[in-house]
């Protein structure tokens, strides 16, 4: 999918390879996520020090990201660079090093990744929680994978992993920047023809069976405790996905029922999160309450509150202001050329559609009476896992990442590498800078100056100010804010 996008002068590349965590053989759950890492160490015609040399030399920016059901590999660099990031990934497609020196190297740097997120509260919640919601299926287990399971992995398991579902028929490739579509198609035809097509491995059913009611309690580091409530709900490829994010949007408005707990005292926060993988997801709300505060009271205030939106139904209003927001969000991407390579990647590639504008139709389709309806099957007390984060100080230091943040791959060389020839002829290249259009300045009667830079990328007017200030002249001697 090539998206021109002119907002500067720059180019994202994104390769969607469609498989994760849950086609990881039984036993090795973090499978995907170490193949992930691999593909940073270097490929047939590209080695780990080639390939850190050259994304030195690029600047930009790239990283990576493993989920239950898509991999993602993602560069931001100048658009007249985009010839050699497409030619990394057909490398990386199909030849990748994969040997045993460098995954004993790399092993260590994937467990300190999984010691880092286990020592967060939060993760060891949602980990437990996620193993009760979709038990007896792939999504059991998330995509970041264990110390033993990653102890036992040999570079052999990972290159059978590689060989069954790295393949152009099992990629979305997006291409979103400053490009040519014309002669980027052409390009991308030429760097990624000779890449042969495999036949690909029945892919795991995932088909959650809602979970009778159960209630955990856990300790937390946290200094508020948190009565939390987990519910079964749609995957991002469901037909009624948009409907599930709208209910999401409006139990966590602060217009909302629920977070009317916060104002009438009963929670110190409250709110809803909607977690979809792409077959199946959960909704989780949660209130806070104060260390020794009365955690009974506040689960069942919060029950009492979804009761009534799953009997009653939510206003029409925060319906509609749902659904403008949600479209609003996917414009505002567009502002942004990596923020528009999402986009349309979460569209392809986690949702099963042809272009993010299917999804704004089906936000626009929505109505109250379709969200009631969801919501009176979906918020069932009956499939509710409960828990209750009680505040105990554990004395160890708390993570405050959890999986998904930047990952850890091979320091840049430092000795001076040769590069191959393809790539040390294409960024010797010096381009003449460009002169940028400037901003229309101007200064308002009243004294205001106004800087008007039309950029005609997205259906948005974005607004910002700034007050200039001088707090040490401004403010009294011992009376900051």
């Amino acid at each position: 999918m090539i998206v021109p996008n002119r907002l500067a002068p720059v180019v994202t590349t994104e390769i969607n390879y469609l498989v994760g965590s849950a086609e990881a053989p039984a036993g090795f759950p973090g499978t995907a996520h170490a193949l992930e890492h691999m593909m940073f160490r270097g490929s047939k015609g590209l080695d780990k020090d080639q390939l850190a040399a050259v994304g030195t030399r690029l600047g930009g920016s790239y990283n990576a990201d493993t989920t239950e059901d898509v991999t993602q590999y993602f560069y931001t660099a100048q658009a007249r660079d985009l010839p050699v990031l497409l030619r990394i990934e057909a490398l990386r497609m199909n030849a990748l090093t994969l040997s045993e020196a460098d995954w004993s190297k790399e092993r260590g740097a994937i467990e300190q990744e999984v010691s880092r997120d286990l020592s967060s509260p939060a993760y060891l919640y949602l980990e437990q929680l996620q193993a009760i919601l979709f038990a007896g299926t792939p999504y059991e287990h998330d995509a970041l994978g264990t110390r033993p399971s990653f102890d036992k992995t040999k570079a052999a398991d990972l290159r059978a992993f590689y060989e069954k579902w790295y393949a152009p028929n099992n990629a979305v490739l997006v291409i979103v920047g400053d490009v040519n579509p014309v002669t980027t198609l052409q390009l991308v035809e030429e760097t990624f023809g000779s890449v042969p097509r495999k036949t690909l491995p029945a892919r795991h059913k995932v088909k959650p069976v809602p979970p009778p009611a159960k209630t955990l309690t856990l300790a937390t580091d946290y200094p508020v405790g948190f009565a939390t409530l987990a519910f079964p709900m749609p995957g991002s490829s469901a037909a009624d996905y948009a409907t599930a994010d709208v209910l999401s949007d409006v139990l966590s408005s602060q217009r909302g029922a629920l977070y009317d707990l916060v104002p009438q005292g009963k929670a110190l926060f409250a709110g809803f999160e909607y977690a979809p993988k792409k077959e199946a997801g959960f909704g989780l709300a949660l209130a806070a309450f104060p260390k020794g505060g009365d955690a009974a009271k506040t689960m069942a205030d919060m029950r009492a509150v979804l009761e009534n939106i799953r009997k009653n139904g939510v206003p029409a209003d925060l319906v509609e202001a749902a659904k403008r927001r949600e479209i609003a969000q996917m414009q505002f991407a567009a502002n942004s050329v990596s923020g528009l390579a999402t986009t349309w990647s979460t569209a392809l590639a986690f949702q099963g559609l042809d272009a993010p504008g299917d999804l704004v139709a089906a936000y626009q389709a929505v109505t109250p009476e379709a969200v009631n309806k969801l919501a009176a099957t979906l918020l069932n007390p009956a499939h509710a896992v409960s828990a209750v984060l009680t505040p105990e100080s554990s004395g160890k230091p708390v993570s405050g990442k959890g999986f998904g943040g930047a990952e850890s791959f091979a320091s840049s060389p430092d000795k001076p590498v040769k590069l191959p020839d393809w790539a040390e002829k294409a960024l010797l290249k010096l381009d003449k800078p460009e002169p940028t259009p400037q901003p229309y300045v101007s200064t308002l009667s009243n004294g205001i100056k106004l800087i008007v830079w039309p950029s005609h990328v997205s259906h948005t007017i974005q607004v910002s100010g700034q007050v200039r200030t001088t707090p040490s002249l401004q403010q009294p001697a011992g009376r900051m804010g």
